[in-house]
């Protein structure tokens, strides 16, 4: 038996072990629906899904089936974060789209891939599927499912910088992910990980807070900064690499906040971790 990771309840992981059984994605087809129900019964995430559709969409059909859609996606991300009926990645490849691909090839120096809780989990893991170096900084990965052999090539987390927490832990870690970067290595790190707030993305139903680390590793590395977006198409997991952010601190907030408004008004309903506080904050805490 596969140990609980402790962001799962016994319940939903349970679950996700049954439905592991399935084909994919019926897995993943299954949650979503689990968690559109779920969320009558737990009703504060009902009302935070409400409250991020109110300010975004006008009628009442309007608001409750873009309400009923993101809690739909949550579940959906859950399963796919713990590779629910994936038994091997040549399964998933054929399904990974990768956008903008042109902006890390023309990259020099260190790179940091600056991603978000949004949309589709697992972003560094399709890039290496799809053919890039990528490592990963930030909170130790949910192992859960992952433990499958034919993963591990594609989650060897030997080469990932994973913070841990302890006295100076994080400073060691940040310290080595800028040598990486000097030596021209390309970094995946969140935006809204943990960390101090750098400043916030206001957005309606919620704002984007984003952290320091990445600014911090971009100083001391001079590396470029792409912003990297992900969402779900039908069956398709799409990432797209974004032009480079300015070096100007003010500058880059100006841009990922377009960047992320474009995001919000053409995928609200995969947009859960604003949606939802809580899963804000188990996301600050986890990355």
């Amino acid at each position: 038996m596969i140990a609980r990771p402790p962001q799962y309840s016994p319940l939903v992981w349970a679950l996700m072990l049954a439905l592991d059984v399935l084909p994919w994605p019926w897995g993943e087809r299954i949650l979503a629906g689990v968690f559109v129900v779920k969320s009558f019964v737990q009703v504060s995430k009902l009302r935070g899904a409400l409250r991020w559709a109110s300010a975004r969409s006008a009628g009442r059909r309007d608001r409750w089936r873009l309400a009923l859609a993101t809690c739909a996606h949550h579940g959906r991300a859950v399963a796919r974060s713990a590779i629910v009926g994936l038994r091997d990645p040549a399964t998933l490849l054929p399904f990974l789209v990768l956008r903008g691909e042109e902006h890390l090839r023309s990259a020099s120096g260190g790179v940091i891939l600056l991603g978000f809780h949004l949309g589709m989990p697992n972003n560094d893991v399709a890039l290496r599927l799809m053919g890039h170096r990528v490592r990963w900084l930030g909170g130790r990965r949910i192992r859960g499912l992952w433990t499958r052999p034919a993963w591990q090539p594609y989650l060897d987390q030997r080469d990932d910088l994973v913070i841990v927490k302890g006295p100076g832990a994080r400073g060691g870690v940040l310290r080595r992910a800028c040598r990486a970067l000097l030596d021209g290595e390309t970094l995946y790190v969140t935006a809204d990980g943990a960390g101090r707030e750098a400043f916030r993305v206001p957005l309606p139903g919620a704002p984007m807070v984003v952290r320091t680390g990445w600014v911090t590793l971009r100083e001391h590395a001079g590396a470029t900064v792409l912003p990297v977006l992900a969402h779900r198409e039908g069956s398709s997991h799409v990432v797209t690499i974004h032009p480079p952010l300015p070096a100007d601190l003010v500058a880059s907030a100006a841009a990922l906040g377009r960047l992320l408004e474009e995001y919000a008004r053409h995928f609200p309903e995969q947009c859960y971790t604003l949606a939802f506080p809580r899963l804000r904050a188990a996301s600050a805490r986890a990355a």
